[in-house]
């Protein structure tokens, strides 16, 4: 019997000890573990150097306008780097990092790319083209287009459209697949409701997904021909 009493004993002593913890975390709850911000200096894209003239060419950018637009090269991975920026303050945030020969697709820590417009600091006015890729930005004031910025991709978030809105006059060029549609058909409904005026780059004459890919008279005639945002849901066909 002693060694059974003993035996409860220990199961009570147990039970009471693992209450006192929980009681314990109730009362004093771990903190949450503390992340040091990423401190970005704009000295730190002097450690990648510029994109290869022949890359550049690849593309169908011209490498003074690569530069121009401060995209870099890192030859350790054969990857573009495209910088992050406030479009308010041009204050260097971070970077997004894309393969070209392989399929590398990253940003910098915990940048916040919806917060920023590529671009846009060499806006000057008059028509805003809005592509999806930084590189089509690139693309476009290579054939003699300015005015080109880029989200960062399909996802356009309110700081943006916010920036985007400002301007003189809008023409949307998302890329013309499943998400750039949706991508278009949420800008349509958002220009309605704040009454900001707005055309959709047209891709009747080209099986291109994104002006990226399209010579210099495909993007033209998709940009004269884009359609008013008046016709609703068929100017996004």
């Amino acid at each position: 019997s002693g060694v059974a009493g003993g035996g409860n004993l220990d199961l009570a002593e147990r039970v009471e000890s693992s209450l006192r913890s929980r009681f314990q975390r109730l009362v004093n709850p771990k903190e949450n573990k503390h992340e040091e911000p990423v401190i970005i200096h704009e000295s730190m894209l002097s450690a990648f150097k510029g994109v290869p003239g022949a890359t550049c060419l690849s593309r169908g950018l011209l490498p003074d306008l690569v530069w121009k637009y401060g995209v870099r090269w890192n030859s350790n991975d054969k990857s573009w780097i495209i910088p992050i920026r406030d479009p308010l303050t041009n204050k260097l945030m971070g970077w997004q990092e894309k393969g070209h020969e392989r399929r590398i697709f990253k940003n910098t820590t915990r940048v916040k790319k919806g917060d920023a417009l590529f671009g846009y600091d060499l806006y000057e006015g008059g028509d805003m083209i809005v592509v999806e890729s930084p590189l089509d930005v690139v693309r476009l004031a290579s054939v003699g287009i300015k005015g080109g910025v880029s989200t960062y991709g399909s996802i356009v978030s309110m700081q943006q459209f916010n920036v985007i809105r400002g301007a003189d006059r809008v023409i949307f060029a998302m890329d013309n697949d499943t998400s750039g549609r949706e991508s278009s058909v949420n800008l349509l409904i958002l220009c309605q409701e704040y009454g900001k005026e707005a055309w959709f780059f047209n891709y009747e004459q080209t099986e291109m997904k994104d002006v990226g890919g399209m010579s210099k008279a495909e993007i033209q005639y998709g940009l004269e021909k884009a359609r008013h945002m008046v016709h609703g849901k068929k100017a996004l066909r």
